[in-house]
């Protein structure tokens, strides 16, 4: 019985950090991949060592939060945010973006310790280290909004020039279709002007016609007179 309620305690203890870890990994600012992996990377004294500590949390946390491992909901995000960190921070040379979002981040936080002028040597969960780590997330979320602003800026402008490739190419299958409208209606108004033409023609020749026919008559009369 007591082998029993012991196995049920360790069961519900691991679970319980399970979830803890989960919550804690997504509290993290998502780009701020040391405190994911819960490391203070100025307090390093050999930064050759860092690829190694890297390698030992993401194993151990890993299999904390995975989500086989977990009923947890969260599991997958959390998990797909500690894959993420993990790499980031081993990236090399080689892997150039990867190699420079490290150094970009490896930069923010030795920005923000030298304007704290603080120990770098200290624990992570320092009270003053958390506060260097909040100075980071503010850095990193000023930076987000400043690439969220350039890229509605960026979205703003190519929307309105869409609208305007839109209207001229609108404009310009107008006029084609005017041109076109008025092509075919070419022989219509030819055929009409001659029409006219014609009648107008017709109906000064009537009036000449009655004119002479009238002449006509009154020298007759004249003649007759005569």
């Amino acid at each position: 019985m007591s082998d029993d309620l012991d196995r049920i305690l360790a069961l519900e203890e691991s679970a319980l950090n399970k979830n803890k870890e989960i919550e804690r990994i997504l509290q993290c600012c998502q780009f701020d991949y040391f405190n994911i992996l819960e490391i203070n990377p100025l307090s390093v004294a050999n930064i050759d060592e860092l690829p190694l500590m890297i390698k030992k949390l993401y194993r151990k946390k890993s299999l904390l939060i995975h989500p086989d491992k977990t009923d947890n909901p969260n599991a997958s995000d959390a998990f797909d945010r500690l894959k993420k960190a993990e790499r980031i921070l081993s990236a090399n040379e080689s892997d150039d973006e990867l190699w420079k979002e490290k150094n970009r981040l490896l930069a923010i936080y030795q920005a923000s310790y030298n304007k704290q002028n603080l120990d770098k040597s200290l624990s992570f969960n320092d009270i003053q280290n958390q506060t260097i780590r909040t100075k980071v997330e503010e850095i990193l979320q000023d930076e987000i909004n400043h690439e969220e602003l350039q890229r509605l800026v960026h979205q703003t402008t190519e929307t309105r020039k869409h609208e305007l490739q839109e209207r001229i190419k609108r404009e310009r299958e107008l006029k084609k279709k005017m041109e076109n409208q008025w092509e075919d209606e070419r022989d219509n108004r030819v055929k009409n002007w001659r029409g006219y033409v014609n009648k107008v023609e017709k109906k000064n020749n009537n009036k000449n016609k009655k004119k002479k026919d009238s002449t006509t008559k009154k020298k007759s009369k004249l003649n007759i007179l005569a």
